[in-house]
């Protein structure tokens, strides 16, 4: 078939001013890691409605609650194999707080 890949479709300009929070980026989302960056990704995935995998949080440790959910987000994106592997990147980021 033919489509975007990875890549997705060329992305529009930005609009001026960063509606979203800066990436922080990839080194705060992995197994263990602790911050106030992983809360608000898990909060915001919640209110897109991507909490399912949390049973209870989300909280700002890491896990495999949060990995699922970022890929489930991931694969909404039209997103597959590696683009969708639970580790958000910067497109990740600024495509859930938009």
């Amino acid at each position: 078939g033919s489509g975007w890949g990875a890549a997705g479709p060329p992305a529009a300009p930005a609009p001026a001013g960063p509606r979203g929070p800066a990436y922080p980026g990839r080194g705060v989302f992995r197994p263990g890691a602790q911050s106030a960056y992983v809360t608000q990704l898990g909060r915001q995935l919640v209110k897109k409605g991507f909490g399912r995998h949390y049973a209870k949080g989300p909280g700002p440790r890491w896990g495999e609650a949060d990995r699922r959910a970022v890929e489930a987000f991931q694969r909404a994106q039209g997103w597959r194999g590696g683009a969708a592997d639970g580790y958000p990147g910067p497109e990740t980021w600024r495509r859930l707080f938009s």
